[in-house]
């Protein structure tokens, strides 16, 4: 019997692992795509663009993003952003118990039957990924059976350790996450009381040897097989019933050894048990038990790629126009450069449009949401550049105004990562500024990452007013403007 125990334990962790493994699988395709806080959604083509195509994949990557504000995709785990999950959970269960050893043996009928205890157990888990995970348990439970003239009672402390499988997650990636199919495997220690009386008379029985079944501080290894399942009402908590079978290696679970079936693995409880789940995330924006390994549903995103595609090929008469005009201008410049007795005469630059000192402020503030820039890149998106050209205007307008500009973003990543992506963006707005005049001397940048949220990150809107930049405008030394 221990031996086709064993390899009960053994084929689980190999089935673990195997499902381990086609998981990675799984995240080739999640890896870059791109959910609602910023993940990007890859493509398998290339396109040789013209400038108008350029344009018009802006408007494609603009109209991704929108649909992508609409609606959350589903979340599924990868190993690269295991950062942004919770692992742990504590968990509590009461049941019934029956004892199952020598004593119900009916060859023998030293007690015909179990009475049926109620017993309780706590676990802590901490679940590594979707599939399986690691356990601590404890659990307590009275047992007993009596006959006509004789009566056991017992009770038992076990303690232990066990692996959890999610049977579930390790065939079925892509499937919602509201049900959870575990089993669990574990060994550990028993400490327990026993004793066998005499109704009559409130003494312990004589059993072989002529020695009382009278037994303290038995101790006895443990080795629990159980099989879970279990719903997910909401991403804290979860109820489940769980069945187990729990073996010893000893025999004398009835106050001493009574060797009517032969071996030591012969006493055992049978155990069925309501159970509640809490998971708690510790600041994290998602739980490990909550998602799974698989590939997201990403139909809407493809069908609307497919339009924009639809609309950049009709969009080829129009770069012919362009080209050629483009290769016409530059042949005219050259035959004008022939001719010594020709003047080209520069376009006199617009004048510089004029911005009251309420309209400094609107710009500011809107320059503080409206830059956007590419997914987890510092280059800024054409579509911002009206609103930064707003900005050279002011500084243009204000030789003695000298520009503070500060980048921040939402907590999605490492710390370290957003810190240099910030950096790196408020440079950006630097560079853009400087390029159209401005003196470096009166710009600075630099970055804050996640350090100085102005809302909560446990929603999305919450992580779109983070990711901002922050302009801090000073005259003269002394600040006359915050776009906060």
């Amino acid at each position: 019997m221990k031996r086709k125990f064993y390899s009960l334990i053994i084929m689980l962790v190999v089935l673990s692992t195997s499902g381990f493994i086609s998981a990675q699988e799984a995240r080739q395709v999640t890896d870059n795509f791109q959910t609602a806080d910023g993940r990007q959604v890859s493509s398998n083509f290339a396109v040789r663009s013209s400038p108008v195509q350029q344009m018009q994949m802006n408007e494609k990557q603009e109209g991704v993003d929108s649909l992508q504000t609409q609606k959350d995709p589903i979340l599924f785990y990868t190993l690269e952003r295991d950062k942004e999950f919770a692992h742990w959970s504590i968990s509590g269960g009461i049941g019934a118990s029956i004892f199952d050893g020598d004593i119900t043996e009916p060859a023998k009928r030293i007690v015909p039957s179990s009475s049926l205890d109620w017993g309780f157990a706590g676990v802590i888990e901490r679940s590594f990924n979707p599939i399986w995970g690691l356990g601590f348990e404890y659990g307590a439970m009275p047992y007993g059976a009596e006959t006509k003239t004789q009566e056991l009672k017992g009770f038992v402390n076990e303690w232990d350790v066990f692996l959890s499988v999610n049977i579930l997650n390790l065939f079925y990636h892509s499937r919602p996450q509201k049900w959870g199919i575990f089993v669990n495997v574990g060994m550990g220690m028993s400490y327990y009381n026993a004793k066998m009386t005499d109704k009559k008379t409130g003494e312990a029985v004589i059993g072989p040897g002529n020695k009382p079944m009278d037994l303290e501080g038995g101790i006895s290894w443990a080795w629990p097989l159980a099989g879970l399942v279990e719903y997910n009402i909401n991403k804290d908590f979860a109820v489940g019933f769980k069945a187990e079978y729990r073996l010893h290696d000893k025999d004398n679970f009835e106050g001493q050894v009574i060797n009517v079936r032969e071996g030591n693995w012969n006493d055992a409880f049978e155990l069925f048990t309501l159970t509640f789940r809490y998971k708690p995330h510790f600041g994290k924006n998602y739980h490990v038990r909550n998602y799974g390994y698989g590939d997201p549903d990403i139909s809407g995103l493809e069908e609307r790629l497919a339009d924009l595609e639809e609309q950049l090929k009709n969009m080829s008469k129009v770069d012919s126009c362009c080209i050629l005009n483009t290769e016409r201008i530059k042949q005219l410049e050259e035959e004008l450069a022939k001719k010594p007795d020709t003047v080209i005469m520069e376009t006199p630059a617009p004048p510089v449009k004029t911005i009251d000192e309420e309209g400094v402020k609107r710009v500011f503030r809107e320059a503080l949401r409206g830059i956007q820039f590419e997914t987890n890149k510092a280059d800024i998106k054409p579509i911002s550049f009206s609103i930064l050209d707003n900005v050279v205007t002011i500084m243009k307008e204000n030789p003695d105004y000298t520009l503070q500009i500060i980048g921040h973003t939402d907590n999605v990543g490492a710390a370290s990562y957003n810190l240099n992506l910030s950096d790196k963006r408020a440079a950006s707005v630097r560079t853009y500024l400087m390029d159209r005049g401005i003196n470096g001397n009166r710009l600075s940048s630099e970055g804050k990452g996640l350090t100085m949220p102005v809302a909560s990150n446990n929603t999305e809107d919450g992580r779109a007013l983070n990711r901002r930049v922050e302009f801090i405008v000073s005259q003269n030394g002394v600040v006359v403007l915050k776009s906060e």
